[in-house]
């Protein structure tokens, strides 16, 4: 879906460079990209959305050995044991 954010900032993108314009062609050109923006806005009716964040939360991925890990040199189960 488009935003209306998005769209706004491509319809000042487009008058800014039509005020910049060096000659009444590449204003006018200018100035047809801002009317077929502005059509889409107009005929899009519920399609558009405003520009609202939502965050999202990612859950953690837990992970869990089946079999306790085997260590060569290892005295027993316990952490003190040396």
């Amino acid at each position: 879906m488009i935003s209306y954010d998005i769209l706004l900032k491509q319809l000042e993108q487009h008058v800014i460079q039509a005020k910049n314009a060096a000659n009444e062609q590449e204003m006018r050109e200018q100035l047809s990209a801002v009317r077929a923006l502005c059509d889409v806005v107009l005929t899009t009716q519920g399609k558009l959305q405003m520009a609202t964040a939502i965050p999202q939360l990612s859950t953690p991925q837990l992970q869990t050995q089946a079999t306790p890990l085997q260590e060569n040199g290892a005295n027993g189960d316990s952490l003190f044991d040396f």
